[in-house]
């Protein structure tokens, strides 16, 4: 028999569900209104509606026919994968020897490699000496090697490989197992959850890379997807031009039409989220697992 709710917990929940359905509209309508801008060529410029007054697809074969988009959307997704991979290999690496509470320098690389660089960096100039000195600069590693190893992520999957019962790493180790077979057969395989997590943050945070990208690349064939959006919605002049030219490939007159460097700019930017849609269901069945057991485990 199901338990009945107090009328606490019953207005408790009428006013959950009325403040998140209210913080959803927040989130959803400047999305909504973005997709409708990216969609309208009926109006010459901007209108506060969420429906296109006609909808057309030509501000994305815009965007699908400017080659210099492809150049910067290979780049992101390099940076997507490599990054990914390569912070998802190093974090679990260094959470499994921090969680390792027989490991001697354990409060050693936890207290002085893994929370002071969380809270102190050395500031962007010796940042940029340091990318210098290591050959980084106008390259797409620049981007990928220095977020390699995260504090944050460490200290998550941790505490996740903390909540693993000690028994099967020791029946392991009896059983004559080395430690790189233990981590790859048994720990990796039980930490999918938190791994989840961690691969859908770092994706998102490689897809949406900008700072380095823009501060220690000069080189234009190494710009990313975001620094090109940059550029298109920054950048007035240029894009003005640019937006001719796209017109121009089309067959379309720019004279006699309602298209607007807005509407491109606001496909470009529906664009450049289409890869975390789509990847976000195959990774939301672990996320929240993974969050809550790294987060509430010690």
């Amino acid at each position: 028999m199901a338990l009945k709710r107090s009328r606490g917990e019953k207005i408790f929940n009428v006013i959950n569900i009325i403040g998140f359905g209210l913080f959803s509209i927040v989130l959803l309508v400047p999305m909504i209104y973005i997709l409708r801008q990216s969609l309208d060529v009926g109006v010459g410029k901007a209108a506060l509606t969420l429906w296109p007054d006609k909808a057309s697809l030509v501000y994305y074969k815009m965007v699908l026919t400017d080659k210099g988009v492809y150049g910067p959307l290979w780049n992101t997704v390099v940076i997507t994968v490599l990054g990914t991979v390569g912070g998802l290999l190093v974090n679990a690496l260094g959470a499994y020897t921090l969680s390792r509470k027989d490991y001697a320098p354990n409060r050693f690389f936890v207290y002085y490699l893994v929370i002071v660089p969380m809270l102190f960096s050395g500031g962007t100039i010796p940042t940029f000496l340091l990318m210098k000195e290591m050959n980084l600069l106008n390259t797409l590693a620049v981007c990928i090697i220095p977020g390699l190893a995260s504090g944050w992520n460490m200290v998550l999957i941790r505490n996740y490989y903390n909540s693993i019962p000690q028994s099967l790493t020791e029946a392991a180790t009896i059983d004559g197992a080395s430690e790189f077979y233990i981590f790859g057969k048994i720990i990796l395989p039980l930490s999918k959850p938190v791994l989840a997590a961690i691969a859908l943050f770092t994706g998102v945070g490689c897809w949406n890379i900008f700072t380095p990208a823009i501060m220690y690349n000069s080189d234009p064939t190494k710009i990313t997807f975001a620094v090109k959006l940059r550029e298109m919605i920054a950048v007035q002049e240029d894009m003005s031009r640019q937006f001719e030219q796209m017109m121009h490939s089309l067959g379309m007159n720019s004279a006699n039409s309602n298209l607007t460097t807005e509407g491109l700019s606001a496909a470009m930017m529906i664009v450049s989220i289409i890869p975390i849609i789509l990847v976000y269901p195959f990774l939301q069945k672990h996320f929240a697992a993974g969050i809550m057991a790294g987060s509430v485990k010690g």
